[in-house]
């Protein structure tokens, strides 16, 4: 009985190439565009917000949000200001400083300066998306697609921002995300 589950797994390792499953083998990931880090340096003004954010909670969800973006963490750095240092304040039309960088895609020759791979990415935003952003972060959300969002290289492909008490909101927006850097083949 072992020696006919040895003939059958070899049989299998032969007829199956490296990678492949059972159920078939994967098709190839399509390619990404050949593309440059390009640096955002911003300034987001939000006004007249129906609640008071601590500069602690506006640096989560901006950080967060530039994040799941595809903005490399390295690259994020965001300073918050006019804020108010504890939820019960009273400033409510806070400023946050932005410097990112996301992918700018590059065409005919300059094609051969690509640093970076990207592929167009459709990423949801909304409550827990990401986590720091919750269900009464609305009108939070709203201000941020009207000042940075329309500033960055980010389609919205799908808006709902009807800020209503208990509505459900979000956007779904498309961006150029980068490929993550192949790992350099041994002895190459």
């Amino acid at each position: 009985m072992k020696r006919l589950r040895r003939i059958v797994l070899a049989c299998l390792l032969v007829v199956l190439p490296v990678g492949a499953s059972a159920a078939g083998a994967q098709a190839p990931a399509a390619p990404g565009r050949p593309a440059l880090w390009r640096t955002y340096d911003l300034i987001v003004d939000l006004n007249h917000l129906p609640r008071t954010y601590t500069c602690d909670q506006l640096w989560y969800v901006f950080y967060n949000l530039l994040a799941r973006l595809g903005a490399p963490y390295s690259s994020l750095n965001v300073l918050p200001y006019r804020c108010s240092r504890t939820p019960a304040g009273d400033m409510r039309s806070p400023r946050v400083q932005v410097h990112l960088q996301m992918p700018r895609l590059l065409h005919g020759t300059a094609v051969k300066w690509a640093t970076l791979q990207a592929v167009r990415r459709r990423i949801e935003l909304g409550p827990g998306k990401p986590k720091t952003l919750h269900a009464s972060d609305c009108q939070l959300l709203r201000q941020i697609r009207e000042t940075l969002l329309d500033a960055l290289p980010v389609k919205v492909v799908r808006s709902r921002l009807r800020c209503a008490a208990g509505a459900h909101f979000g956007l779904t927006v498309s961006a150029w995300v980068a490929l993550p850097r192949k790992a350099p083949a041994p002895g190459g």
